[in-house]
């Protein structure tokens, strides 16, 4: 994905064949479709993710999961909206999909990772000093830890609505629980939304080998 078009056409290819072989993973259709929006393919990225928040997962695995998809949509759709404002097909399939696109300014970190069973948490820490994580969810600046997965994969999120105002946001990985799938890579995505369907993204790749370490995960230091 950082490596300019061709890198990009290569992740959607990957994601697209972790959506086929894993469709019961919600992290394969969330990447997939922001892998599509981000060249531009506004209704495939659509379709992909609506796919991903239609569709039931493992129950007891992916808390949190629903609310991540459902935003994520409203996100996909209000950049689609705002690319193709008179597109008829678009128009047409937020309708069909009961899909509203939001019209909120957000900023949200979100963790995945490749590994099962087992748990990554994750910690927020605010420019006022503040700290969220699983048994803290809330920042009193402003956003909110939806859930805390702890049979590996993810995704988990962190979202502030409105305009972040407590930068610079330090962000870590801790591997709780390494469990019996060996060490740990994923990725955080930042995602920043202006509120009128402009989206500005940030991937930071990780790998965790040690049981109990954590990972720094890099600053927020402004808005992207």
């Amino acid at each position: 994905e950082a490596l300019g078009e061709v890198g990009l056409e290569l992740a959607i290819d990957t994601y697209k064949q972790a959506v086929e072989q894993r469709p019961d993973h919600p992290a394969s259709h969330r990447l997939y479709a922001f892998a599509l929006l981000k060249a531009g393919k506004y209704a495939e990225a659509f379709a992909a993710a609506l796919v991903g928040a239609r569709r039931s997962y493992p129950w007891g695995r992916f808390a949190g999961v629903p609310q991540i998809l459902d935003e994520d949509l409203r996100l996909i759709a209000a950049a689609w909206q705002a690319a193709r404002p008179d597109d008829k097909e678009m128009l047409a399939a937020l309708a069909a999909a009961g899909v509203t696109a939001d019209t909120s300014p957000s900023l949200r970190f979100v963790l995945n990772w490749e590994t099962d069973a087992n748990d990554v948490d994750f910690h927020i820490y605010d420019g006022k000093g503040g700290h969220a994580y699983y048994s803290r969810k809330l920042l009193p600046s402003g956003g909110s830890l939806y859930a805390d997965v702890t049979t590996g994969y993810g995704p988990e999120c962190f979202a502030i609505p409105g305009k972040a105002a407590a930068f610079p946001y330090t962000l870590q990985g801790h591997y709780y629980s390494r469990g019996p799938m060996g060490y740990g890579m994923g990725k955080l995505e930042v995602v920043q939304h202006d509120g009128k369907g402009g989206l500005k993204f940030e991937e930071r790749p990780f790998i965790i080998m040690q049981d109990d370490a954590f990972v720094d995960l890099g600053t927020v230091a402004r808005a992207l």
